[in-house]
């Protein structure tokens, strides 16, 4: 079975793929499990602890696996401050139902961190979307994180991050793409010169272990 960890698309995947799509509290509600809910940094609402009490609540729900996508934009026009305390508040709120993060970051990785530390995180990060190089990356494996790659790798940009990324810290996306996530799999396996069953079966462990669910 092929995992799509992070998609905004609303229709059914195709067979033989699980596909988590993430839902943007006040913008979608939960309409397929399993997924993710969060605050997205673009998306907060003025009336914030009435977005915020909605997504706990989302978060009470059997199926809804991680809290995000969540984190700090610094090419959005949110206000800062606003983006750091919403981020805050939904890094304690997956703490304390014990579900990852899934984290949306733009420019903004140190801030990211400071955040999660100055909150004392305990649950695994989820780094969706990685597009940047593998000198990042190596810091930020250092820290635990999980990372996400999408549809940016077909471009043929992040080969020495595809080479040296341990597989169990690994995960594949499609994001708001139309791309196909078998295509996304496909190219991950040409360019690491790794068998698809292999790249399948561990990306089915990686999810297993960081989001326990059971499929």
């Amino acid at each position: 079975m092929l995992i799509d960890i992070h998609t905004h698309k609303h229709a059914e995947p195709d067979q033989g793929t699980l596909a988590i799509p993430n839902v943007i509290v006040s913008k979608d509600s939960v309409y397929r499990t399993p997924c993710s809910a969060g605050i997205h940094p673009w998306y907060i609402d003025s009336d914030f602890d009435l977005q915020f009490e909605t997504l706990r609540q989302y978060q009470s729900k059997d199926g809804v696996i991680a809290v995000g996508e969540c984190g700090l934009d610094k090419m959005t026009s949110t206000p800062w401050e606003k983006q750091v305390y919403a981020f805050e508040k939904q890094i304690e709120l997956a703490n304390q139902v014990n579900k990852p993060l899934i984290i949306h970051c733009v420019r903004a990785y140190s801030e990211v961190f400071t955040s999660l530390t100055a909150k004392q995180n305990k649950v695994p990060i989820l780094i969706h979307g990685f597009a940047k190089n593998w000198e990042l990356a190596k810091t930020l494996l250092k820290h635990g994180y999980y990372f996400s790659l999408g549809p940016n790798i077909l471009k043929g940009a992040m080969t020495e991050v595809i080479q040296n990324i341990p597989l169990d810290r690994l995960f594949l996306e499609t994001d708001d793409k139309d791309t196909k996530i078998s295509e996304i799999y496909a190219y991950f396996c040409r360019a690491r010169k790794l068998p698809l069953e292999q790249l399948e079966q561990q990306i089915m462990l990686n999810f297993k272990k960081v989001f326990n669910y059971t499929i």
